[in-house]
């Protein structure tokens, strides 16, 4: 399970095996990325330690536990979704028509913390046909190519795959006697 420490300031005194492990994740990508090259080694350890730096001091709100597994049935989905936005429009493009009817689109977003909407939002610009034009508080604009697309339908299925991937957020006890 990865737990995303959420809090209203930076937090730099977190123990040291959160900072390895995201120094290790950093790492393991630049790896990915640079193909292993070890001449690319010095500068991808220069980034990976200021990739750390800069994770370890942003500021977040509140605490959220993400669900590893979640993340792992969730990954296909995003990936599958993601070349089928991209084949939709290749072929709108490629069409001598040019079969496309814009509209945009207000949703009203479900999901109660801003790292779950923001991912949402992210996630909504590789779903076929549509773009994050803008997030609101409790709305999220999309721009969408065509006025025919399930797009609602869409955007709800993928907030509730995105809801899946965070644990819900623990209640405030009530002191004995309050409502």
């Amino acid at each position: 399970m990865i737990v995303m420490n959420f809090r209203s300031r930076p937090n730099p005194s977190l123990p040291l095996a959160a900072v390895a492990w995201r120094l290790g994740l950093f790492s393991a990508l630049w790896f990915l990325l640079s193909g292993g090259d070890i001449k690319s080694w010095p500068f991808g350890l220069a980034a990976s330690l200021l990739a750390t730096w800069f994770l370890m001091r942003l500021p977040s709100k509140q605490p959220r536990r993400v669900r590893l597994l979640a993340i792992v049935w969730f990954i296909p989905y995003f990936v599958g979704r993601s070349l089928l936005s991209g084949v939709d429009v290749m072929r709108r493009v490629l069409h001598p028509a040019l079969p496309i009817d814009p509209a945009l689109v207000d949703y009203p977003l479900v999901i109660d913390h801003q790292g779950g909407r923001v991912l949402l939002a992210n996630c909504v610009s590789l779903l076929p046909g549509t773009i994050s034009a803008r997030l609101g508080p409790d709305i999220l604009l999309v721009h969408s190519l065509d006025k025919g697309l399930p797009v609602v339908e869409t955007i709800k299925d993928l907030e509730r795959r995105i809801a899946r991937l965070y644990h819900p957020a623990a209640k405030a006890k009530r002191p004995e006697g309050q409502p």
